[in-house]
């Protein structure tokens, strides 16, 4: 994992954790001794980074046929002991998947689709396909969702070790490439509760 794709996981973990150092009213000293162990969190999950991204690159699914991505994500988010909704909104591979107690409630998403005839190899400058015709992620819908679930799982630890209160909520941007399904989560009223949302999208694969 390169040092700018780790600065931005550290950036949406320290965002997101922001609201709950500062409630729990700890010293500034205290702060950073807690953002240094985020850091060490997150470098020490740097080998889970590279294979889920590899792997929610190999499935290259479009939009709505995310069903390999939303399975290999929401089977991470369980056993990590997260509640997941499935199928939220009237989506199939829409879900919702929630940790903690009481606020703030903060939201991470990231799209998953992939885009029409963008199969290519990884680490090519150039048009090289895996398959030809393909789909593919040449959007770096890949990555966000690294970035969601990293920076969700090194908070939860932290929270659990310094009993800070909150909820985490994580969700896809499912058919972002044809449809705005955001709005239908919006209208189902799942962000009602949610305080903030940190929407993480990368161009790099």
């Amino acid at each position: 994992m390169n040092s700018s794709y780790l600065g931005f996981v550290v950036g949406a973990v320290l965002l997101t954790c922001t609201s709950s150092i500062q409630a729990a009213d700890t010293s500034a000293e205290d702060r950073a001794d807690i953002k240094q162990e985020i850091i060490a969190a997150i470098e020490s999950k740097a080998k889970l980074a590279q294979v889920m991204n590899d792997m929610i690159f190999s499935f290259g699914e479009l939009g709505f046929q995310e069903f390999e991505t939303s399975g290999y994500l929401t089977a991470m988010l369980a056993e990590n002991g997260f509640e997941v909704a499935q199928g939220i909104a009237g989506i199939p591979t829409a879900w919702m998947a929630s940790w903690g107690d009481g606020e703030p409630v903060i939201a991470l998403g990231s799209d998953i689709d992939g885009i029409p005839k963008a199969s290519q190899k990884p680490g090519v400058a150039y048009a090289d396909p895996i398959i030809n015709g393909a789909p593919g992620h040449g959007e770096g819908h890949n990555s966000g969702q690294v970035v969601n679930i990293l920076a969700a799982l090194t908070i939860k630890e932290i929270m659990q070790e310094h009993g800070y209160p909150g909820t985490i909520k994580i969700w896809p941007g499912v058919a972002e490439e044809q449809l705005a399904s955001k709005a239908y989560y919006v209208r189902e009223g799942y962000f009602k509760d949610v305080d903030a949302v940190l929407f993480s999208h990368s161009q790099t694969l």
